[in-house]
């Protein structure tokens, strides 16, 4: 069973100057498909003939025997023939109702998801449920994360339908957990130039090479200081160099990720790198040991690098967070370093601005990373594992390498996509009816508390009996100069200061403190703000978060 593929230039593209996840999911995917697809006549869904013949000529740059084809949106209906449209975001209302001129069965819909944080994807996701969406039409989940997300939504939707108008059926599509995938072969060539990669950078025998690769951004994929700081610490016992290849937004990204580094690991040889180039990301992959990507913003739902770093038989350390939850496995294939997000309750705030349009979307994300506290301990942890035993790493890469192959390699990623085109057309033809969903309470479904609708990415639950410790060797001036750095966003936030953040980290300078008496002794703030400001100074590595019982 195969599908139309919709099919815009921008979806696809990753030659532009700033591509995004989306981009390169998006043009990994199409180019798989041209390779792997069990059709060779792949047909393409397009809004004019000259679309089409860039579609057909991308399909026969990947597939030079196949014979492409495209349908033109104004005749929609020869999509009949072909029994189901993919594009490569989440479906939306409007396809579901240009299907219904056609009939309802007349072909499946099948998207894709990718950022579930925007207002633009949760208003698309809820408006689903009023739309003509049908149980024989599928939104791909790349993560068991993101599906809790969407799942989260549509209740929180259906609860407020069921009150305002008394509904009480409705139906949802179908949210199979499909990975995105990876080119393994070409990701094994990557790492045969190993030699000649570190001699090009100039790194010498005996240096321990980590390399994040991806956007350059600390308020919407990752903030690097917690691997800034964890890698510092390695420096006590080995020569560490890191590579970051990627690119930022403008130059003042750039210049506040030069200046954390400056700051927080002024001990490490830094090299960075233009990922936007195929010849240097070559390079990077060969040049590295180890990968790293601690990612802690709710914008991600997958992540495609770690996986393409176990297919280039690199060891990975990743937080245990979103979709990395999935995909590697603690001690396996790398290490997962554990992360903690405030608790439901603590973002309604942060959310009610960002849907005042208050605050930006970058903006929203960017103070809501700023609750998401890494574990800088378990971070330094892993790595120092690695750096210090070859032979742990060359296990751990080969791990990941065969489970690359084995679950993320496109093929098996085509396949899975085609086995689900031919389930949807098994219940489209036999009529199947939605299953009855769950309800559940909200205030407004598309808006809700960041914490609350992601609390399926952190690791470990936050709790009010936590003891709170000032962190070794760490006074108040090193707190003020953390805390001015661009990094620690706390000139993002309209809400906390750095003399708020401060007052917090001197609570917590009695032993034994727990999470409670620190709410307790600000009451003059709210419980969220304190929340927040914990989590924010641990991410931070001025505070740990120790559970009761652990505490050495």
């Amino acid at each position: 069973m195969t599908a139309a593929i919709h099919f815009e230039t921008e979806a696809y593209d990753v030659t532009h100057g700033k591509p995004m996840g989306r981009h390169f999911a998006g043009h990994g995917f199409l180019s798989a498909f041209a390779r792997h697809s069990s059709n060779d006549t792949p047909v393409g869904y397009v809004g004019n003939a000259k679309l089409g013949g860039e579609f057909c000529s991308f399909v026969k740059n990947f597939r030079p025997e196949s014979s492409p084809r495209y349908i033109v949106t104004a005749k929609a209906g020869a999509l009949r023939q072909v029994g189901c449209l993919f594009t490569p975001s989440p479906i939306n209302a409007a396809q579901t109702w240009q299907r219904e001129l056609n009939g309802p069965r007349s072909w499946s819909l099948c998207g894709v998801n990718h950022t579930l944080s925007s207002a633009r994807a949760m208003d698309g996701l809820t408006s689903l449920l009023t739309a003509a969406v049908q149980p024989w039409d599928a939104i791909i989940c790349t993560s068991t994360a993101s599906r809790a997300v969407i799942e989260m939504l549509f209740a929180r939707q259906e609860d407020h339908l069921s009150r305002r108008l008394g509904a009480t059926r409705f139906v949802r599509p179908q949210l199979p957990v499909i990975p995105l995938g990876v080119d393994c072969e070409a990701q094994t060539r990557r790492s045969e130039r190993r030699d000649e990669a570190r001699s090009s950078l100039g790194v010498e025998p005996g240096e321990f090479v980590v390399l994040f690769l991806g956007r350059l951004s600390f308020h919407a994929k990752a903030n690097p200081a917690p691997m800034y700081l964890a890698l510092e610490r390695l420096t006590r016992n080995h020569r560490i160099v890191l590579i970051e290849c990627g690119w930022t937004a403008n130059d003042q990204i750039a210049q506040a990720f030069s200046e954390a580094r400056a700051k927080l690991c002024p001990s490490v040889r830094s090299i960075v790198l233009d990922g936007r180039i195929n010849d240097i990301r070559d390079t990077a992959w060969a040049a590295a040991d180890v990968f790293c990507s601690l990612s802690d913003n709710i914008q991600e739902t997958f992540g495609l690098t770690p996986i393409e770093a176990m297919a280039a038989g690199l060891p990975v350390v990743v937080t245990d967070w979103d979709g990395y939850k999935d995909t590697v496995r603690n001690g396996i294939d790398g290490f997962a370093v554990p992360t903690m997000a405030a608790p439901p309750g603590a973002g309604q705030h942060l959310a009610t601005r960002h849907a005042l349009e208050v605050d930006s979307y970058d903006s929203y994300i960017g103070q809501t990373s700023t609750a998401v506290a890494v574990d800088v301990e378990a971070t330094a942890a892993a790595f120092e594992r690695l750096a210090a035993d070859p032979d742990l790493r060359r296990r751990m890469g080969a791990n990941g390498a065969t489970r690359a192959r084995e679950c993320f390699d496109w093929k098996v990623i085509i396949k899975a996509y085609e086995e689900l085109w031919q389930e949807l057309a098994t219940l489209r033809n036999a009529g199947q009816a939605a299953p009855s969903p769950e309800a559940m309470r909200g205030f407004w479904p598309a808006r809700p508390d960041p914490f609350d609708l992601f609390a399926s990415f952190p690791s470990l639950p936050f709790s009010s009996q936590h003891i709170v410790s000032q962190a070794a060797e760490i006074d108040e001036a090193e707190v003020l100069e953390r805390l001015s750095l661009r990094v620690a966003l706390v000139n993002a936030s309209p809400d906390i200061s750095s003399a708020f953040l401060l007052a917090v980290w001197k609570l917590a300078g009695s032993q034994g403190t727990t999470v409670r008496d620190i709410l307790a002794a600000h009451q003059s703030a709210s419980p969220a703000l304190t929340v927040r400001a914990l989590l924010w100074l641990a991410k931070l590595g001025l505070l740990t978060l120790t559970p009761r019982g652990e505490r050495s």
